[in-house]
């Protein structure tokens, strides 16, 4: 199932360029139109009063700060996938099994949530591991927004693994545009968006639970 929307090509070519340089983009990864029905999915599960605030920390320490982390998330899960969203985790699926071949990570499973960011939304910088965890290895983004303005914002900042203050890439959010890095290795942020923002976020953990 999963094979008619991944452009494997293009997957090799994003491949080299995370061995060089342990973070890669790709606007040809996915189709535009699977891209384009997650979008829909996405909008009509926020309408709906599906997602909830996001918060900071893990456990006991878990707190909401909306002046750090502005965004509103709906986790996916295999249990309660939608038929749209199970062919997304069967991708993600694919795309771990596929990591550990050439990179010989030791993933054992994934984590992933639809991310919502109102007008005026952001998120500070950080790195995606928690104090004292290393389970998060690979981060990735799918960005959901059909015709981002740049005057939009909300762009993905990553910055230098030894100088966080090296800006080394700012991504814009653009319908299909896929995102791959380091999760251990980059210091990130979202920069303030001036339109609703939408995107699939997650990571791949070499945890198995």
């Amino acid at each position: 199932m999963e094979q008619k929307q991944i452009n494997l090509s293009e997957l090799e070519r994003m491949f080299d360029e995370l061995a060089q340089q342990n973070w890669t983009s790709s606007t040809q990864f996915l189709s535009q139109e699977f891209c384009r029905s997650l979008a829909q999915e996405c909008q009509n599960l926020y309408d709906n009063g599906s997602f909830r605030q996001a918060s900071i920390g893990r456990g006991a320490t878990k707190v909401t700060h909306t002046e750090i982390r502005g965004d509103s998330i709906l986790w996916i899960d295999e249990k309660n996938a939608t038929p749209l969203q199970a062919e997304m985790l069967s991708i993600l699926q694919t795309l771990l099994q596929r990591l550990n071949q050439s990179f010989y990570l030791g993933l054992k499973r994934f984590e992933t949530h639809f991310a919502w960011y109102p007008p005026g939304a952001s998120y500070d910088k950080h790195i995606d591991n928690h104090r004292g965890s290393g389970a998060r290895k690979i981060t990735f983004i799918l960005y959901l927004n059909e015709a981002w303005q740049k005057e939009h914002g909300g762009e993905l900042s990553l910055y230098h693994p030894e100088n966080e203050s090296k800006l080394l890439a700012r991504i814009e959010p653009q319908l299909g545009t896929f995102v791959l890095f380091r999760s251990d290795l980059f210091p990130h942020q979202v920069e303030k968006s001036f339109a609703n923002r939408l995107s699939i976020t997650g990571w791949f953990r070499d945890d198995a639970s």
